[in-house]
C-alpha cells in the first residue's frame, strides 16, 4: 500500500513538471546513408556536417541560438598589397644615368616620367627627390613617440555582428568598407571600419596605431571604442560622425565657407591637437579626409591611421617640408598641415591639387609656401603665413596660434554658422534623393 502510494505520488509531481510552452522550432536528423544531418537552419550549415541539399530556411529560431551574420560584401574587401614595394633596390646619384638615379625599376620610372618632373630638376637636389620616392612608394617615417603600450593592445575574437547590428555601408574603397552599425544593448550607432587580414599585413602597426588612440579621451577627437579580428577581417569600431570629412564640405561648398566658421573649425583642430601633444602624441596624417563633424556641430580629429592598408600615399599635399627631407615627423610638422587645411578652406582645394604625387612632393620642398586669396581678410591670410613657415624651427607654435586675431574673433561664432551650413547641405542632398528618385 505505502509503494503504491509513493508512486502514485511520483507520478503525479512529473505531470506537475511537464513544459507547458513547448514551440517545435527545428527538427535534425542523421541521414542512415550519408551520416549527415538533415534539416539544419541555413545559417548553422557551414557549421555543422549538413546535408547542404536540405537545410532550411527559418524565422523561428530563437534569438539565443541565432547566428548573427556579417554583410556578404564584406567578402568582396581585396587584400592589401601595401608591402609589395617597388623599389627593391637602393637607389644611388648617376649623373650619367637617364635620370640621374640608378636602382629604379620600369614602375618608378614611369611614375617619374608621368609627374613630368624633368632631369634638370631631379639633378638640382637628387638627395631629396631620393627621399620623395622612398616616401612615394610606402617607406615608413619615423616619429617620436611612445609604444610601451603596443603589447597591451588585443582584437577580440569573435563576430562582430554578434554585438552590432551592420546598418548601411557608408563608404566603400577597394581595400576597405565603411559601416553604420548600431549597439544591440545600447542602441547607439557607431562606425565600423572593415579591411582584410592577410599574411603580409602589418599587425604591429596596426596595433600600434590603436594602443596611440584607445585611451585618448578628448571631446575634439573621435571617440575609439573595439577592434575584432573575425572572419579574416579587422574591425575597427569607432564614434559616428554624421556629416562625414571636412574634405567632404568644402566640396560641397567650394570657396564659399565663411571666415567665421573656418576659424571655428581650425580652433577646434587645435584644440584636439593641443590634447595630442599635451599627452606626446603626434597626429602624423592630418587633413581634411581626418576632420570629422557631426549634427551638432562638433568638429573632430580621427586619429587611426589607415594608410596601413594602402601601398602607397596618394594624399601627398598636405605633407610637411621636413617630413619630405628629413624622413621625420614632429609636433611642429602637425601645424603645417594645420596651415595647408586653413587654405584648402580658403581655395578649395590643398595646393598642386591637379598634379602627380610626385611632382606635388617635389613642389612643396622647392617652391615658395602657398598663399591664399589676398581677397581674404589681412589676419585669415597672416594665420596661414605663419603656419606655412618652411624652416619648421622658426614656423609658429600651436601655442602662439591659439592666441592669434583671426582665432580669437572666429572660435565661438562660427559653431552657429557651421550649423547652418551642415543643415543646408543637409537639405540639399535629400532634394537631390527626392528628385532622383521621382526621375525613376
Amino acid at each position: 500500500m505505502g509503494n503504491k502510494s509513493s508512486q502514485e505520488s511520483l507520478a503525479s509531481s512529473k505531470s506537475d513538471i511537464r513544459p507547458l510552452d513547448v514551440k517545435k522550432c527545428i527538427s535534425i536528423k542523421r541521414d542512415p546513408v550519408t551520416g549527415k544531418l538533415i534539416g539544419v537552419p541555413k545559417e548553422w550549415a557551414s557549421h555543422l556536417d549538413a546535408d547542404q541539399q536540405q537545410v532550411v530556411e527559418t524565422n523561428r529560431l530563437p534569438e539565443e541560438v541565432r547566428t548573427h551574420k556579417l554583410p556578404e560584401c564584406i567578402s568582396e574587401i581585396q587584400n592589401s598589397t601595401q608591402n609589395q614595394k617597388n623599389l627593391q633596390q637602393e637607389l644611388k646619384i648617376d649623373t650619367n644615368a637617364d635620370l640621374c638615379l640608378t636602382g629604379l625599376n620600369v614602375v618608378i620610372e614611369k611614375e617619374i616620367y608621368n609627374s613630368g618632373i624633368s632631369r634638370n630638376e631631379i639633378q638640382k637636389d637628387t638627395l631629396n627627390f631620393i627621399s620623395i620616392l622612398e616616401i612615394y612608394d610606402g617607406k615608413e617615417l619615423s616619429f617620436k613617440q611612445n609604444f610601451n603600450e603596443v603589447t597591451q593592445t588585443e582584437f577580440l575574437i569573435e563576430n562582430p555582428a554578434q554585438k552590432y547590428i551592420f546598418n548601411e555601408q557608408i563608404e566603400r574603397g577597394v581595400n576597405c568598407k565603411l559601416y553604420k552599425i548600431i549597439d544591440r544593448q545600447l542602441n547607439k550607432v557607431l562606425v565600423a571600419k572593415v579591411f582584410k587580414f592577410h599574411e603580409n599585413f602589418n599587425c604591429y602597426r596596426l596595433k600600434r596605431e590603436i594602443s596611440l588612440i584607445q585611451h585618448l579621451d578628448c571631446p575634439c577627437i573621435v571617440k575609439y571604442h573595439e577592434a575584432y579580428l573575425y572572419s579574416g577581417c579587422f574591425f575597427i569600431i569607432q564614434e559616428y560622425m554624421k556629416f562625414g570629412s571636412l574634405r567632404k564640405l568644402i566640396r560641397v561648398f567650394d570657396k564659399k565657407i565663411d571666415e567665421s566658421i573656418i576659424g571655428y573649425i581650425l580652433y577646434q583642430i587645435m584644440l584636439g591637437l593641443k590634447y595630442l601633444h599635451f599627452k606626446g602624441k603626434i597626429h602624423k596624417h592630418l587633413n581634411s579626409k581626418k576632420v570629422l563633424i557631426n549634427e551638432k556641430g562638433e568638429v573632430k580629429l580621427l586619429i587611426m591611421d589607415y594608410k596601413i592598408e594602402f601601398k602607397k600615399d596618394k594624399d601627398p599635399y598636405w605633407i610637411a617640408p621636413e617630413t619630405l627631407e628629413q624622413q621625420i615627423i614632429e609636433e611642429i610638422s602637425d601645424i603645417w598641415c594645420l596651415g595647408i587645411i586653413g587654405y584648402e578652406l580658403s581655395e578649395g582645394d590643398p595646393p598642386y591639387f591637379d598634379q602627380h604625387p610626385i611632382r606635388v612632393m617635389y613642389n612643396i620642398i622647392n617652391l615658395p609656401p602657398p598663399r591664399i586669396n589676398k581677397q581674404r581678410s589681412k589676419i585669415f591670410q597672416d594665420f596661414t603665413q605663419l603656419c606655412l613657415i618652411k624652416d619648421h624651427e622658426k614656423r609658429t607654435s600651436l601655442k602662439e596660434l591659439m592666441k592669434h586675431e583671426f582665432i580669437i574673433q572666429n572660435k565661438e561664432s562660427g559653431r552657429q554658422r557651421l550649423m547652418e551650413l551642415i543643415k543646408r547641405m543637409s537639405q540639399d542632398q535629400k532634394s537631390k534623393l527626392r528628385k532622383s528618385t521621382s526621375l525613376k
